[in-house]
Formats: C-alpha cells, sequence, structure tokens
C-alpha cells in the first residue's frame, strides 16, 4: 500500500468509528412545515420543524428535523403535516453560512417500532 492508500484508509476507518459511537435517541416527532428538496449530489431530502415531548415532561419542544436516503425512504409514506411519527436519530450541529447561524438539528436514521412489534418481526422472519 502507498502512503496516500494508508492514510485514506486510517481516515475511513476513523469517520466510521466516530460514526458508530454516535447515540442514537428515540422520538415521537410532529412535523409542522415540511419541505423537500435535492441536494448538490442529487440526493433527496426533507426537511421540517418537528414538535416532540421530553420523557418525563408535558412541556412540547420543537426542534429542526432533517432526513435523507434511506431514512427518508422508510419514513416517506408516514410523513405528512401534523402525523406523529415514531422515529430515531443522531444530534447534529447544522454550520452557520452568510443567512443563518450554526444551530443543532435531529438528523432522522430511521423508522422506530416498539419492542413488541420488533420482536414479532424477528420471530416471523426466522
Amino acid at each position: 500500500m502507498t502512503n496516500a492508500a494508508v492514510a485514506t484508509s486510517a481516515t475511513t476507518v476513523a469517520a466510521n468509528d466516530n460514526a458508530q459511537q454516535q447515540r442514537t435517541y428515540p422520538r415521537v416527532v410532529t412535523p409542522k412545515a415540511i419541505k423537500e428538496g435535492k441536494n448538490k449530489n442529487g440526493t433527496e431530502f426533507v426537511s421540517f420543524i418537528g414538535e416532540y415531548r421530553r420523557r418525563g415532561s408535558e412541556k412540547t419542544y420543537t426542534m429542526f428535523h432533517t432526513a435523507s436516503g434511506a431514512s427518508l425512504q422508510e419514513i416517506r409514506d408516514e410523513l405528512k403535516e401534523g402525523q406523529p411519527i415514531r422515529v430515531f436519530g443522531v444530534f447534529d450541529e447544522m454550520p452557520a453560512d452568510g443567512e443563518r447561524k450554526a444551530k443543532q438539528v435531529f438528523r432522522i436514521i430511521g423508522r422506530s417500532v416498539p419492542r413488541e412489534q420488533g420482536a414479532e418481526e424477528m420471530r416471523q422472519a426466522a
């Protein structure tokens, strides 16, 4: 292997390790103001303001949510304004640009299913 290949390989492994160490969070979110589009690579994405409740709290919070690629395909059928969706995802930092300040965003990774339903699906698949 050349030095460039080794450096590239090490960088890829480090990036994969960082992604695997990120903790995922389940959430029931109610989308508001849904916007769809494509990024510069042509990948479809959706962004919306989502309302959710934290565990043990009755207060409703709002946060910017995004989904793209496979995660968007998983939730597309359920993605309707005002309809709650069970999802899981990670917190990311949206960098600042000329028009906006940096802010935290919840990046949806997939659709969440209750443990009982997931266990049943596993038994049926086996």
